[in-house]
């Protein structure tokens, strides 16, 4: 006779059939993604296969791949979209793309639009970010020959798009990532086109910033869906209640909440990862929310070329999963040579598999809150506590104590007018009263 425990039953009942509808987009239906950060000689050693078999045997249901940004894994005709020196005649991101789909593996392709080399200045000099002096500045890395390019300037509004619409005629690709923008910390510019602006730091800035984000973002968003109208853009939204990116105004054009949250540094909480995934399901209401998880040394030492212990991993990965957002596991490069660590594959590959196995218990349904501690985004990006620390310290504290009071909680949302006056705590959406979410 078999028994049918509890979890299995609510599992397989109604709740189920409501919580993850087949018709829901393919993003709404993905609760692992996997990613290895390739580097740029990674386009001669990499062994593709190999690494698509890796992530297979995970379990995921999408990968994301490196494909452009400061260097190109593809042999593009874009001008001054620079060829990885390793490319020869090989279409690396091509090999990528084929591998994952003859596995069921869905493809993001991963951008970096922030950066770009010394090669463009005389026929672009508006791309890039400029001190006060004029002069191109660098990244914090200090890579030669490597200058920031300004979210205001063409690059972002003409060349990129170029780069997208590349990649959508020539490749069987799902969706597209921008690593390292938006950042609200940006660095002072003072190009022709930021010279207009208001000061930094102001509020009003922050408007003219999220006027053009918000344009960004739907404009990649659309050269997505001129693919396919499945497709679509996201970006990197983590930072938790710290971002500076104004979420409210952001969400209603996102469909996909992506944290690069990849693990804690000292001497952060132990509750990172889940705080984020409260932040996200705050503005978000149902929509695709992931959480990364860096599989190298983040806390300290911080080392990018070692595998962080397998329990520090895997608590980021559950309150990950725990918390409403689904799995993105990441490796910084594919090295091939002796004494690589590759510790921390056997780490996501037994944690992955057994969050596949019981996948029926990560439908995010709902929240079951009752008590709301109010999102501090304003307060956040405009003032500092007098002496040490910032602003939100008191979250922290709020933070604390109801988990050790074992409370049902969510963060709330307060809306402000682009004018800074504030309106009415936003009422519990339909996913925190009770509703299911599709």
């Amino acid at each position: 006779m078999s028994t049918l425990s509890r979890r299995t039953f609510l599992a397989a009942g109604p709740m189920a059939a409501l919580a993850s509808p087949q018709s829901a987009a393919w993003h709404q239906r993905v609760r692992r993604v996997g990613q290895v950060n390739f580097s740029e000689k990674d386009v001669a050693e990499a062994d593709v296969e190999a690494w698509a078999e890796y992530w297979a045997s995970c379990r995921v249901d999408a990968v994301q791949i490196n494909v452009t940004g400061m260097i190109a894994f593809y042999p593009t005709e874009v001008p001054f979209h620079k060829r990885s020196r390793w490319l020869g005649n090989r279409d690396f991101f091509g090999e990528c793309v084929r591998a994952a789909k003859k596995r069921g593996i869905r493809v993001i392709g991963r951008l970096s639009p922030d950066l770009q080399w010394e090669d463009a200045l005389t026929a672009h000099p508006e791309w890039f970010v400029r001190d006060r002096n004029g002069r191109p500045v660098p990244p914090f890395s200090g890579t030669p020959g490597l200058y920031q390019t300004c979210m205001f300037s063409s690059y972002f509004s003409e060349q990129t798009p170029a780069i997208l619409r590349e990649l959508n005629a020539r490749y069987d690709i799902n969706a597209f990532y921008a690593n390292g923008w938006p950042n609200w910390n940006l660095p002072e510019c003072w190009c022709d086109a930021c010279r207009r602006l208001p000061p930094r730091g102001t509020p009003e800035f922050r408007d003219r910033f999220m006027d053009r984000v918000i344009e960004l973002w739907t404009l990649y968003d659309r050269i997505a869906r001129e693919k396919s109208p499945e497709n679509l853009f996201f970006d990197n939204l983590g930072g938790g209640f710290r971002t500076g990116v104004d979420l409210h105004r952001l969400a209603p054009h996102c469909f996909w909440f992506n944290a690069d949250n990849q693990g804690r540094t000292s001497p952060a909480p132990v509750w990172g990862a889940a705080q984020q995934g409260r932040v996200a399901w705050s503005v978000m209401k149902g929509r695709t929310i992931t959480n990364v998880t860096g599989a190298w040394s983040t806390g300290s030492p911080l080392w990018r070329n070692a595998a962080k212990s397998p329990a520090e991993a895997e608590i980021w990965m559950a309150q990950t999963a725990a918390s409403g957002m689904a799995v993105w596991y990441h490796w910084l490069g594919a090295q091939t040579g002796l004494g690589e660590d590759r510790r921390w594959q056997e780490t996501g590959r037994r944690f992955l598999q057994w969050h596949a196995r019981h996948n029926a218990h990560f439908l995010n349904r709902r929240p079951v809150a009752n008590v709301a501690l109010l999102l501090p985004q304003r307060t956040q990006a405009f003032y500092r506590n007098p002496g040490e620390g910032d602003a939100g310290e008191h979250v922290q504290g709020w933070y604390a104590a109801l988990l050790e009071g074992r409370h049902a909680f969510a963060f709330g949302a307060r809306r402000r007018s682009r004018a800074g006056h504030a309106g009415a705590i936003r009422p519990p959406h339909p996913a925190q009263r009770g509703a299911p979410v599709g």
